[in-house]
């Protein structure tokens, strides 16, 4: 099987194996993320700390993220792509059991900047590798269930805080083992996989984002939407009144949808032209979280649009990974997997950032970026393509 030019392969050719890898290490980041956006934010809260650090806690997982993509391609030249999954994994290990061992701000700062740093490694690298195993007759289902898994790890974070609670450090403890386990049953399961994409190169950033600029928008919108909804919802719910254990929910409840969803709307990406469906999720995104500002957190609706939310927001994602795999093969494949990390972490960094100091302003007006960002992305989606 050629690497470089999936397009070109059957159905049959694809390397399940990388599939699988790539799938099951993403779905262990996402336990670690979907854990730590909603828990640290509870945690800063309880302690007073305010919306606006809460906020720039949150920026600094992306910042790892994005200042990894310029140093980790020059530290993993040697490296095979399932050894570079397994070395992210394993630090990410390491930093969940710094959270478990103190509780100093400063030192939350650096951790959580560790984390991004070493999970970019599954981004860069994993969704490279998913795409160059991929046959474009089944990319949009093989990227419906790749968000699927990441969906799954995010329901599966929240739910720890109601299991172990937040007064201690066993949540973030359990988080650690269990990465770790995966990352050495991940380091057995990589040798078996027949496609090794392409090493990514920093001078290849630039050109893919002068010939994909609105792909590239796409995945700085999710990072904004991602980052804002993850780490700033349970801080709105709470201040509503909500318990911590109904904010975790929320999110666990809003990632389901997006389990359900994502095979179904990998199906329809293999069906129909995938920008239109990108366009129709960020559509959906604004609309849906708008209404959400509005829902009383005591009624029915709130789950309703949690899972709707979910599942639309993430949509945005699949829909950019399935377009990445169509339009570029090659070092722009792998060059377009680093510019997906880059422009992810800068929507990330720029969402609680915004977010976090307008709702200390304006209690409750929590997911009015999401809408502006879902509706107007959408627009100027729809008008460029």
């Amino acid at each position: 099987m050629n690497a470089a030019h999936p397009e070109k392969t059957s159905i049959i050719d694809t390397d399940w194996w990388s599939v699988g890898t790539v799938t099951i290490g993403i779905t262990v980041f996402a336990i670690a993320q979907g854990l730590t956006y909603p828990l640290i934010s509870l945690l800063l809260a309880a302690r007073e700390i305010s919306d606006t650090m809460i906020g720039f806690n949150a920026a600094a997982f992306m910042l790892g993220l994005g200042t990894s993509v310029l140093i980790v391609p020059s530290l993993s030249r040697h490296l095979r792509a399932g050894q570079v999954i397994v070395a992210g994994l394993l630090g990410a290990a390491i930093s969940l059991g710094g959270f478990a061992a103190t509780d100093n701000l400063a030192a939350w700062f650096l951790l959580r900047f560790a984390l991004g740093f070493c999970v970019n490694a599954i981004y860069v690298f994993g969704e490279a590798w998913l795409n160059a195993a991929t046959a474009d007759a089944v990319r949009g289902r093989v990227s419906g269930v790749y968000s699927a898994g990441m969906a799954t790890g995010f329901v599966i974070g929240p739910l720890a805080i109601p299991l172990f609670g937040i007064e201690s450090g066993l949540a973030f403890a359990a988080c650690a083992v269990l990465v770790s386990f995966v990352a050495f049953g991940l380091a057995l399961l990589s040798k078996r996989a027949r496609v090794e994409p392409e090493k990514p190169a920093i001078s290849d950033l630039p050109r893919f984002a002068r010939s994909a600029p609105m792909l590239v928008f796409l995945v700085v919108a999710f990072g904004f939407i991602d980052a804002s909804v993850l780490s700033l919802s349970p801080v709105h719910l709470t201040g509503a009144g909500a318990s911590a254990a109904l904010a975790a929910t929320f999110l666990a409840v809003m990632h389901i949808g997006m389990i359900v969803a994502q095979p179904l709307l990998g199906m329809l990406l293999d069906r129909m032209d995938r920008w239109r469906v990108a366009t129709a999720c960020l559509a959906s995104t604004g609309l849906i979280f708008f209404l959400l500002t509005f829902v009383p957190i005591t009624g029915w609706l709130i789950w309703v649009f949690a899972t709707l939310g979910g599942a639309a927001f993430l949509g945005i994602y699949t829909s950019a990974l399935a377009i990445l795999g169509q339009e570029h093969s090659g070092r722009g494949l792998t060059a377009g997997a680093a510019a997906f990390s880059l422009a992810y972490a800068t929507g990330g960094v720029i969402g609680p950032v915004v977010t976090g100091p307008l709702i200390s302003v304006v209690p409750g007006a929590t997911f009015i970026p999401v809408a502006i960002i879902g509706l107007c992305g959408a627009a100027v989606v729809w008008l460029k393509r």
